[in-house]
C-alpha cells in the first residue's frame, strides 16, 4: 500500500468517482465541495492510498498551524472507503501517522460521518484510530429521523395538531432565492451571536455547483417570506437539514415545526432513507452542554440519536 498526495489537475475525476461508489462518502468529500470557500486560509493536504494502482481509501484534509483537520470546510471528514480490512486500515492509519510526523505536524484532527451515512457501517477504521492513540475530544448529541413510513406517522400527536392547524395559514414551496433566505439566516444567527457557516455568496457557489442536491424551501405568508429550510443531499440514503431559520415576527406561526414537517416530505418522496436534523447543544465556558430543549423539539418529529464526534491524536 502507498500514501499519493492529492493533486487536483491530475487526481479530481478519480477522487470524485471513488466518493459517489463508496461506502461512506458525502457530498462533504467531494472536490467541488470542498473548493467553494472564498477565503481559503488553509493549505489542502488530502490524501489517496492505493494499493496495486487501486484506490483503497481517501482521505479529506487540511493543514492549519501545524495541524492536519479533516476537514475544516466541511460538516464531514474523515476517511472514505468501500469494503475495509482491518488490517488494511491498520496500514493506512500507520501511512498518516508517518506521512503527518514527515510534514512535522503537531496534530491531527478528524470529523468522521456518522452512522447514517455509511451504506453498510464498519468500526474496524474507527477502532483501528483509538488503538493509535486517537481520542474523542468533542462529543456531540444529534438527531436524525428514519423515513421507513409516512412522516406523519412519526410526530407525536400535540405536534401533529399544531401542523394540521397551521398549514394553510402558511405556504412552503421549493425555491432559489437565496436572496431572500439569507438575511433571515443573518438574523437567527446573530441571536446567537454567531455567523452563519456560508456566506450568501458561498451558498450561492454550491447551489449552482449542486443544483440537485441542495434544496431550499421558503415558507410564505401572503406572499411574504417568513422562514426556509435549506437541505443538503449528502449521498443516495440521506440529506442533512443545514439551516432551518425563521421570521421571528412570525414566530407564534410554528414556522420552524412546518419547514420540517415539509422538508421530512421532501426527502421521503426523493427516496431519502434517513434525515439528519443536527447537532443540539450549547457552549458554557468552553464546555459542551446538551441543549435539551431542542432535543426534545426534534424528538417530537420522531427523531432518535446519534453521536457526532470529534477525534484528535498530538504528537
Amino acid at each position: 500500500m502507498e500514501l499519493i498526495k492529492y493533486k487536483n489537475n491530475i487526481h479530481k475525476g478519480d477522487w470524485d468517482q471513488y466518493v459517489l461508489n463508496s461506502n461512506n462518502g458525502t457530498i462533504f468529500h467531494l472536490r467541488k465541495f470542498l473548493s467553494y470557500h472564498e477565503d481559503r486560509a488553509f493549505q489542502d493536504s488530502s490524501l489517496i492510498f492505493s494499493e496495486n494502482n487501486q484506490i483503497i481509501a481517501l482521505f479529506t484534509g487540511a493543514i492549519i498551524q501545524d495541524s492536519l483537520y479533516s476537514h475544516p470546510g466541511a460538516s464531514f471528514g474523515g476517511f472514505v472507503y468501500n469494503n475495509i480490512s482491518y488490517k488494511a486500515c491498520q496500514q493506512i492509519i500507520n501511512l498518516l501517522l508517518k506521512y503527518t510526523q514527515e510534514q512535522k505536524l503537531n496534530k491531527i484532527i478528524i470529523v468522521p460521518p456518522p452512522f447514517i451515512y455509511y451504506q453498510k457501517y464498519n468500526e474496524s477504521m474507527e477502532y483501528c484510530l483509538g488503538i493509535n492513540k486517537f481520542k474523542t475530544t468533542e462529543y456531540y448529541i444529534s438527531s436524525f429521523v428514519e423515513l421507513n413510513q409516512d412522516p406523519i406517522k412519526l410526530i407525536h400527536n400535540r405536534k401533529k395538531r399544531y401542523i394540521n392547524k397551521l398549514k394553510d395559514a402558511v405556504e412552503i414551496k421549493e425555491s432559489n432565492d437565496l436572496d431572500a433566505f439569507y438575511p433571515i439566516l443573518l438574523d437567527n444567527k446573530s441571536r446567537h451571536n454567531v455567523k452563519p457557516t456560508h456566506s450568501l455568496s458561498e451558498l450561492k457557489i454550491l447551489k449552482n455547483s449542486f443544483p440537485n442536491k441542495i434544496k431550499l424551501l421558503l415558507s410564505y405568508k401572503n406572499k411574504t417570506v417568513i422562514g426556509g429550510a435549506l437541505m443538503f443531499i449528502t449521498n443516495d440514503n440521506s440529506c442533512i437539514l443545514f439551516y432551518n431559520m425563521i421570521d421571528y415576527k412570525y414566530q407564534d406561526l410554528q414556522v420552524a415545526s412546518l419547514q420540517i414537517y415539509e422538508s421530512l416530505n421532501w426527502a421521503k418522496k426523493n427516496k431519502i432513507q434517513f434525515f439528519d436534523i443536527g447537532v443540539s447543544q450549547i457552549y458554557e465556558n468552553e464546555k459542551i452542554i446538551p441543549h435539551e430543549s431542542l432535543i426534545n423539539f426534534k424528538e417530537q418529529f420522531g427523531a432518535q440519536a446519534m453521536i457526532r464526534k470529534v477525534m484528535e491524536r498530538n504528537f
